[in-house]
């Protein structure tokens, strides 16, 4: 059966416990429900700047019906100021987000892996293919992983939530380790995972280590954040332009966007952001 509870929750508790536990923050408008294309999203991921005012989430902005080109200036001088003037950032991480399968009788296809009751979630070709093609052309510089609860109840996860237990409820998997297989089967949390078609053990990692350790002189950047930002986009511009399965709807949905395309820093979030849409795919900085 399927959990009974949203994709968008999970990842949204997922993001909201990753800020507090780590010194992640998030790119313009990456927790908010809407589209990058209001101005309402595009001001709420100033997250930094809410907090220093008291506010650390922003619901609705009083800024409604403005045009986002008579916005646009303004917006490139907020995201600039704000962003050159916090530490630079030192890794980038892709979160694919996975709403499980609860498996719970002897017809699942893996449950001879098991034996018991057990979580799955598919892995889609176009999808990792492309996740594999960003790890190529990012190497180090871009950790990307799968992140799946262990738990299939709505109000399970609401308590797991509010006790911050969100991460310690999942399953990650590295992106690399889940190539050409189809399927990722979990019974819990944090140990480790089998990958079919052909099964595989994969041993479980320390998510937060593993952010932690962007520390290191292997990750520090003579760019700026602003910079870095906008480069990582068109980086991501040109992954997306070789893929066959996504190009053609990726530029499709930046063609809205092309009379700002001269403000680089807000045009990156709004690329960004239907980077995000297209293949459910988050990205997020360490700083």
């Amino acid at each position: 059966m399927r959990a009974k509870f949203e994709e968008k929750t999970y990842e949204n508790y997922f993001n909201s416990e990753l800020a507090r536990q780590t010194d992640i923050y998030f790119p313009l408008g990456q927790v908010q429900e809407g589209s990058l294309g209001f101005d309402s999203s595009a001001l709420s991921s100033n997250r930094r700047l809410w907090r220093r005012l008291g506010h650390p989430f922003w619901f609705f902005p009083p800024f409604a019906g403005l045009e986002l080109r008579e916005i646009a200036d303004e917006m490139e001088l907020f995201l600039g100021v704000t962003l050159d003037n916090i530490p630079r950032i030192k890794t980038n991480l892709l979160f694919q987000y996975k709403k499980p399968t609860y498996i719970t009788i002897a017809l699942g296809a893996e449950w001879t892996h098991w034996n018991e009751p057990y979580y799955r979630y598919d892995i889609y070709k176009e999808q990792q293919d492309l996740l594999m093609h960003i790890d190529n052309q990012f190497g180090t510089r871009v950790f990307i992983v799968y992140a799946s609860p262990a738990l299939h109840d709505v109000n399970d996860l609401v308590t797991a939530h509010l006790n911050r237990q969100i991460i310690n409820i999942s399953n990650f998997r590295k992106a690399s380790e889940l190539n050409t297989h189809h399927r990722n089967t979990y019974i819990q949390s944090g140990t480790f995972s089998i990958a079919c078609s052909e099964p595989e053990k994969i041993e479980n990692f320390d998510l937060i280590k593993t952010i932690d350790s962007a520390n290191s002189d292997n990750y520090k950047t003579d760019e700026t954040n602003r910079t870095a930002i906008i480069n990582f986009r068109k980086q991501i511009v040109s992954v997306m332009s070789e893929n066959q399965y996504y190009s053609n709807s990726f530029k499709k949905l930046n063609e809205q966007y092309a009379k700002i395309e001269k403000y680089e820093l807000f045009y990156s979030h709004l690329v960004l952001s239907n980077f995000r849409q297209l293949t459910g795919t988050q990205w997020l900085a360490k700083i």
